[in-house]
């Protein structure tokens, strides 16, 4: 954990960690798939997360043991609906692979690390925002999660009940908006923001928009959404609207997440005028085939989500094993490209090491050639068809 984090662990007045009792979750596969997630309410099916591999061999076949350091690196909490997705045998399974806790978490590659985007590095002194780029920040609100993706990128501070972000911390962050007029585009994350109550994310957008009334962009970042979609309530909603959220993105890695249930809470979202963004991560045998991911981003558009990264896997620690290659990544980009529809055609993205931020992936449809006629500009298309376009080379 970096030494910011650690500055702030003594603040007063948290934002309160748990939002419900924690319940014993489900004895058996039956009782799980019989659970009714659409008609219960999103904190009492909270409540019911699985916490480690000894609750989930309960349910599911092929559960490995783990020691308990995999949980001081990065907690479990897989919520029922999440588990309703898993296949109940097959480790391999792409929901499975994403959230079930495995022995090799602790295998670290040299080249991993902590704060691998250099985020604290790039935090005003006293404050939850990380200012990367001239007019837009990152804003963390919160520091849990409703499910804990295993390849996650803030493992540092995600679930670290020591690393509370405070509502002090987050008033000065406001103060830092109010001073910066420069910054028109505040994205909050965390953590999730979603699993904040109803009334403390009004009460958090609601100081950002007194303190910024002329922000053009402020958007949301949450995997919530997927991860349990009953969060999305008319309650929610009413907030969101009324403080102007511009765009939420979540983070759907495989067409499996896309349930009729998610669809119908999108849906739901996407009455209150608000954009619609997904996320993606790149995720070696979870949505690393053609296949996977024109499925997905076809998917996503069909319910009024626009694809709009597809993340190479961060090097946090740990997450090696979730890699998937440039050459890999370049093959699936020409493998969506011209064979599904534009709007559906996601950046393939590598966010840079020490904090340079997002640089696109992108294979070289034009490109200039010398030969014995002189330079040429070919263009090349996705079925691998040419034309010469070297008027383009006349100034």
């Amino acid at each position: 954990m970096s030494a910011t984090s650690l500055k702030y662990k003594s603040e007063e007045n948290p934002i309160p960690l748990k939002v419900i009792t924690e319940k014993r979750p489900f004895s058996s596969h039956q009782a799980l798939m019989q659970f009714d997630v659409a008609n219960r309410s999103w904190r009492e099916t909270l409540s019911l997360s699985f916490k480690n591999d000894k609750q989930l061999s309960q349910v599911f076949n092929n559960i490995r043991a783990v020691d308990d350091q995999v949980y001081e690196v990065i907690a479990a909490r897989i919520t029922p609906y999440i588990a309703q997705l898993m296949d109940k045998d097959d480790p391999k399974c792409p929901i499975r692979l994403q959230y079930v806790p495995e022995q090799d978490e602790l295998e670290v590659a040299p080249h991993e690390m902590g704060d691998q985007l250099a985020e604290d590095d790039m935090m005003p002194e006293g404050t939850s925002i990380v200012h990367r780029y001239p007019n837009r920040v990152l804003f963390l609100v919160h520091n849990i999660c409703g499910s804990y993706c295993r390849h996650c990128t803030r493992k540092r501070m995600v679930s670290d009940p020591l690393n509370v972000i405070s509502m002090d911390r987050i008033r000065r962050s406001v103060e830092y908006l109010r001073q910066h007029t420069e910054v028109q585009d505040v994205l909050l994350s965390g953590g999730d923001p979603l699993l904040l109550t109803d009334d403390k994310l009004d009460e958090i957008l609601s100081m950002i928009r007194e303190a910024r009334p002329d922000l053009k962009i402020l958007r949301i970042g949450s995997r919530l959404l997927a991860q349990l979609p009953t969060r999305v309530t008319p309650e929610l909603c009413r907030v969101l609207k009324r403080n102007r959220v511009t765009l939420i993105n979540t983070q759907v890695n495989h067409p499996r997440e896309i349930t009729p249930l998610f669809s119908k809470h999108i849906t739901m979202l996407r009455e209150t005028g608000i954009m619609l963004g997904n996320q993606s991560v790149l995720i070696k045998g979870v949505n690393d085939s053609i296949d996977t991911m024109q499925e997905l981003v076809m998917e996503l558009v069909s319910i009024g989500i626009r694809p709009y990264y597809v993340y190479a896997m961060d090097p946090a620690p740990g997450n090696s094993k979730f890699q998937v290659s440039y050459q890999r990544m370049l093959k699936i980009y020409h493998g969506i490209r011209g064979w599904v529809s534009g709007p559906a055609i996601p950046t393939f993205i590598v966010d840079g090491v020490g904090g340079l931020g997002k640089m696109p992936v992108q294979p070289e449809y034009v490109s200039r050639q010398t030969g014995s006629e002189g330079e040429r500009l070919i263009a090349t298309n996705f079925e691998g068809r040419s034309a010469d376009v070297s008027f383009l080379l006349q100034e």
